[in-house]
């Protein structure tokens, strides 16, 4: 049985159903007791043959970290994979659980589990919301929603147009997690590639929101604040 929260969060964007309907996503409206600049529910379908190829699906994202918020989740079906740390530790949450926090500069990414007999459905939310260059719903909905059609080979892969993205929201890769030897160099060096790449793309006259993925009504926002 699904969990649900106490908090008072109403859907305000979506459903979108993205990587061939093996993920949907939700936007909620963050209740202010999470101090929180987003607020997404998502669901991954675990009979979905993308869904089952758990670490490599799509939407699993490369090992990253953030450097200015936390980024938290919480179960409330089901269970999801994550792997933290330069260690690359591998943790398998469901609902008993409860919320778990991924803080500043902790490598991360997250994945299905191959073998769930069931949906799972997570919060996922980050905090606090008064940084430079916050993980937003803009962000969100812009990076998801493209990587996936570029997937569905609905849209062209385009790095600077990534890079970009992710520049504008505080995020790194990491490169060779477990060569302890390099030290801060395993992001530093993947953070500056993509400051290059961002600028070039600025150049470019791309900027980190597309219209094609942004509402109206926060498309004309970012006009009116450029």
């Amino acid at each position: 049985m699904m969990q649900l929260s106490s908090l008072d969060e109403p859907v305000i964007s979506g459903p979108f159903h993205l990587y061939d309907s093996s993920f949907i996503l939700e936007f909620l409206r963050p209740h202010p007791s999470r101090n929180a600049s987003v607020l997404i529910r998502a669901t991954y379908k675990h009979d979905h043959p993308l869904c089952q190829r758990g670490t490599s699906h799509p939407q699993s994202p490369p090992l990253h970290l953030h450097f200015s918020q936390s980024e938290n989740f919480q179960v409330l079906q089901g269970k999801i994979g994550t792997i933290e740390t330069y260690s690359l530790i591998k943790h398998i949450s469901t609902p008993e659980d409860g919320p778990h926090e991924i803080e500043p500069y902790v490598p991360h990414t997250f994945y299905p589990v191959a073998d769930s007999d069931e949906d799972c459905v997570m919060l996922m939310w980050a905090n606090p919301d008064n940084v430079h260059d916050v993980m937003d719903r803009v962000f969100f909905t812009n990076l998801l929603l493209y990587i996936s059609d570029v997937h569905e080979k609905k849209a062209t892969l385009n790095p600077f147009q990534i890079m970009l993205m992710q520049h504008v929201s505080s995020t790194a890769l990491v490169w060779f997690p477990t060569a302890t030897w390099l030290g801060p160099l395993r992001w530093w060096m993947p953070w500056k590639i993509q400051a290059l790449f961002a600028a070039v793309g600025r150049l470019g006259r791309l900027t980190p929101a597309m219209e094609k993925y942004t509402s109206k009504e926060d498309w004309g926002v970012i006009q009116r604040t450029e």
